[in-house]
């Protein structure tokens, strides 16, 4: 049986490892809806006095990418960490996004490793996340 994510996620940002925009990362919510195959993702985090806040939904049946330019996003499983990868292929702005969540402490920490590729640059962070 798979793990399920679902609950309230607190960053611990001394625990985290962030690089480039997300170092100025103070402070974080994410609140995960999972019922696989579906899993919904809401996040809200504090910079310097500014919050940014994102969601989105996903499910492993659900693949979308295209062929040529254009978004596309995808959810799998790799082992008992969930993945959910995005990007662009468009010849001007290719960028890609790669998101793994794993539970760690009997489900009471959550590692999420996010490589970006693009844009402004190549960064890998590792975000500690702990259940409230």
């Amino acid at each position: 049986m798979k793990p399920n994510f679902s609950g309230e996620w607190v960053l611990v940002r001394q625990s985290s490892s962030l690089t480039g925009g997300a170092s100025a990362m103070e402070s974080g919510v994410m609140r995960i809806d999972h019922r696989d195959p579906k899993c919904a993702f809401q996040i809200s985090m504090s910079a310097g006095g500014q919050t940014v806040e994102r969601a989105w939904e996903s499910s492993v049946a659900d693949q979308t990418p295209s062929a040529g330019a254009g978004f596309y996003s995808r959810l799998f499983w790799e082992g008992d960490s969930l993945a959910f990868e995005c990007g662009s292929k468009g010849a001007d702005d290719a960028w890609s996004m790669l998101w793994r969540y794993e539970l760690l402490e009997s489900g009471q920490r959550l590692r999420a490793v996010e490589q970006m590729r693009g844009l402004s640059g190549d960064f890998d962070n590792t975000w500690i996340f702990e259940k409230r």
